[in-house]
This record gives structure tokens, sequence and C-alpha cells, in this order.
């Protein structure tokens, strides 16, 4: 597995499939990954579910247009895990139908 420290992607390829970057390194288990992006609600229950799970985690606003222009909040998460933990918050996604 492969990691672009540029967009903090793991992938099986030999570029990075968001920048297309050739310099990539082998994925560590502490590296921040980008898992998904999740609309604000399921993020802020998700954010709840990986405090009492102690899973370290990363979500950051993301949004486009007017709302970032007037700095309301925006209306999703890009979400980052460790990629130890990458495929278990996955699973959680997939099984609760989370738009990935």
């Amino acid at each position: 597995m492969n990691f672009c420290e540029g967009c903090n992607i793991a992938c099986d390829d030999e570029r990075c499939p968001k920048c297309g970057s050739k310099k990539l390194r082998p994925v560590n288990d502490d590296d921040f990954c980008l898992i998904a992006q999740v609309d604000r609600p399921f993020g802020d229950s998700l954010k709840e579910y990986l405090e009492e799970e102690n899973m370290e985690y990363a979500l950051m606003p993301y949004g486009r247009g007017v709302r970032a222009r007037f700095a309301l909040p925006l209306e999703s998460y890009l979400v980052y895990v460790r990629y130890k933990n990458s495929d278990h918050v996955r699973q959680i996604l997939k099984d609760t139908n989370a738009r990935i």
C-alpha cells in the first residue's frame, strides 16, 4: 500500500488517484488517511463514536460556494483516521450507508 503525503491518501496504485503524483511512499500505520467525505450531521455522530472508541481522527470542515465565502458552517466533513483504523471506519461507513 502506498501513501501520498500531499493528499493523505493510501492507495494500491503507483500514482495518487487524486493528484496524480508518483511521489508515493509505503504507508505507515500512524499515517492519517483521508477515507471519506460525509455530511455534517453524520460527521458529528461519527465524531462521538470515534471518541468513544479512543480512535485518533480529524474531521475537516469542507464545502464550497457561498457558505465558505460568508464563513458559515460548511455542509460536510473530510474524515481522516490513522491507517491502522481505516478499514474499521470504512466498514462503519458502509454499514451505515453513509455517503462516501
